[in-house]
């Protein structure tokens, strides 16, 4: 005699079907009534009356997308939008089987950062923890999950079967050899065989829109966010909401410039308070921050954005964080102009720039060196830099003493209309280390110069 393993039965299959609801993509719906044609000529007598001619659903009127249905094919998904479904498991032998912890586990790994997104465990309780299904007959089991993040999940459904069909094979097989009681796909205890069974089906979470976004400097204290959506499914996406918070703060809203009501006005929409977006169809968005300590500071924004299928009832949040890539943002220090001239600059006369910075860290110290740095061909200045004169004191240290500081610049130009300051180099030593972190800066303030006779007329 030799030692055997059961054969693993090939007695069941497994379906999934995602429920999909009704699209409303005709006037003429279901139990809806037929009207009579609008040029009708009514009866002033029975008007009302007049108004119906029946109730039946005629087949020519009934399009099968505004119906609830079914479909083995959907496994594509929104990120916060529920996802519905039915698993079957169906009995395709000529003998009964019972299932018993029913285990199902849905992962993913999500599609920008490669990490694992966390596991959730489905509660699924069946009657009397089993559930008999007989020959060719199937048991169906009601999926509802919320898929939260833009990755290619897993369904891992694992579940035992038993049979008196198992047993009475394995006592079969027992008679002519030896019969290994426990292997990865069964086990044998007391004489009643039960197997493990698992089935992998995968969801593709997916994000409805793709966002591009650019942050742009302008005179040192503003900041300005350019957002770019575009609507990346092949359904009309109609836009509810839409705003900037800062990641620590969410409860502190930045509005765009240019708000939902601008923009639908600047497409043809209809009468909707929303904004509607078509497959592909983009909005550009400009959003303000007068708070230097806010753009300083942040290092990540979230994008809102309220959103809802065409025909949906209930607005899902789409989320997107945005890194801050200000050219003036960095961990060591916040940047901040305190004093410039306020309005148009003199040819030739000197005036006074005030570049203060300020610690993030109070435990750590750093000396910054403040250089100009020679103009290159691909500055977009040019030849319009103006000149700095002097700096006053051109290196400042920073610690909890000495928490801000401040660069001060004479400065003057001898060319006329727009000029830009020169292009800056900040270096950061800290600590002791003797290898200098730079940031260099071009065009951080710009100004309008005017001719000496033409301020005199204006005074």
């Amino acid at each position: 005699m030799h030692i055997e393993e059961l054969d693993i039965p090939n007695d069941y299959n497994i379906m999934f079907y995602r429920l999909r609801t009704p699209t409303l993509n005709s006037l003429f719906l279901p139990l809806s009534g037929l009207y009579n044609p609008i040029d009708n000529i009514e009866s002033n007598e029975f008007i009302i009356n007049n108004k119906f001619k029946c109730f039946d659903m005629p087949n020519q009127y009934i399009n099968i997308e505004n119906l609830f249905g079914l479909s083995n094919y959907s496994l594509k998904t929104f990120i916060n939008e529920l996802f519905e479904g039915l698993l079957i498991i169906v009995n395709k032998s000529e003998h009964e089987f019972s299932i018993k912890d029913l285990n199902i586990v849905i992962t993913g790994d999500n599609k920008e950062n490669k990490r694992k997104v966390r596991e959730q465990s489905l509660k699924i309780k069946l009657p009397n923890d089993s559930v008999t299904i007989p020959p060719n007959k199937s048991y169906t089991i009601k999926i509802k999950t919320l898929i939260k993040a833009a990755a290619s999940h897993i369904i891992d459904v694992k579940f035992h079967t038993k049979s008196k069909y198992y047993d009475q094979q394995y006592f079969k097989k027992k008679q002519r050899n030896i019969i290994k009681e426990e292997t990865e796909n069964y086990v044998v205890s007391e004489g009643v065989v039960e197997f493990f069974n698992s089935k992998i089906l995968r969801i593709d979470g997916q994000n409805p829109f793709s966002i591009n976004a650019i942050f742009h400097n302008s005179e040192v204290n503003t900041c300005y966010i350019e957002i770019q959506v575009i609507n990346r499914s092949s359904y009309l996406i109609t836009i509810e909401e839409l705003y900037l918070t800062p990641k620590k703060n969410e409860k502190e809203k930045i509005k765009s410039m240019n708000n939902l009501e601008r923009v639908k006005n600047n497409k043809i929409q209809n009468d909707s308070k929303y904004l509607t977006l078509q497959t592909e169809e983009q909005i550009n968005l400009l959003f303000k921050i007068d708070n230097p300590n806010l753009f300083n500071e942040e290092e990540n924004f979230l994008l809102h954005i309220f959103w809802m299928k065409d025909f949906d009832f209930i607005p899902k949040e789409f989320l997107y964080e945005i890194n801050n890539n200000l050219n003036i943002y960095n961990d060591y220090y916040k940047m901040t102009v305190t004093e410039k001239p306020t309005g148009d600059i003199i040819e030739s006369q000197n005036f006074k720039i005030v570049i203060n910075l300020q610690t993030k860290k109070l435990d750590k110290k750093y000396i910054i060196s403040l250089s100009q740095e020679p103009i290159k061909d691909q500055d977009k200045t040019n030849d319009r830099e103006i000149e700095i004169i002097d700096i006053i004191e051109k290196k400042m240290e920073l610690n909890s003493k000495t928490p801000s500081n401040n660069f001060i610049l004479i400065c003057k130009s001898d060319i006329l209309g727009n000029v830009y300051l020169p292009r800056l180099n900040f270096s950061l030593y800290e600590g002791d280390k003797n290898n200098p972190i730079e940031n260099v800066y071009t065009a951080l303030l710009s100004f309008n110069c005017i001719p000496k006779n033409q301020s005199n007329k204006n005074e």
